[in-house]
């Protein structure tokens, strides 16, 4: 089976966000929060190998990583872009035999690149869309899911049901 990874150009998709773009001009650090949390929704269903690049967040010169909920998340060095850094992780991670890379940015020059290095691209703007249809589709699931809770076959009480759970959690 392929391993699947995603890259994300982090500010490519928050500079195509109108929302993320307004939460970006009062704290980028809330933009970046916000759009991983977006990510991490999204991977909850894709089970993909997620990986966000930003440009030099920490400018201590050296690249820095971190692992939020599941998603890899990289701040590159000084001096370096976000698509250095994921130009530099398609030719690591591509085989043709065992992966399946998708790079989403805008960027015209990366996607000619990547095409090169073996990878697929998808816009900013669709994988927004993409974001925003997975989140649909997770709420419609969790509606369906509280919808089919067990029902009681007899009607109960309120009082004994509160008893009955209590019992049931070991309460007296």
């Amino acid at each position: 089976m392929k391993t699947h990874y995603t890259i994300i150009d982090g500010y490519n998709v928050i500079g195509q966000s109108e929302e993320l773009k307004a939460a970006a001009k009062e704290s980028l650090e809330e933009a970046r929060k916000t759009l991983l949390l977006w990510l991490v929704n999204y991977n909850a269903r894709q089970q993909s190998e997620l990986i966000c690049v930003f440009d030099a967040y920490n400018t201590s010169g050296v690249e820095s990583r971190e692992y939020f909920h599941g998603i890899h998340v990289i701040y590159s060095k000084r001096d370096e872009t976000a698509d250095a850094v994921i130009e530099r992780l398609v030719y690591d991670l591509y085989d043709k035999h065992i992966t399946r890379i998708t790079v989403v940015t805008s960027d015209l020059s990366e996607q000619h690149t990547i095409f090169g290095a073996g990878a697929l691209r998808i816009s900013s703007r669709e994988f927004l869309l993409e974001l925003q249809e997975e989140k649909i589709l997770l709420e419609r699931e969790l509606v369906d899911m509280n919808e089919d809770k067990p029902r009681l076959r007899i009607p109960i009480d309120e009082e004994t049901k509160q008893r009955l759970e209590a019992l049931r959690r070991g309460f007296k």
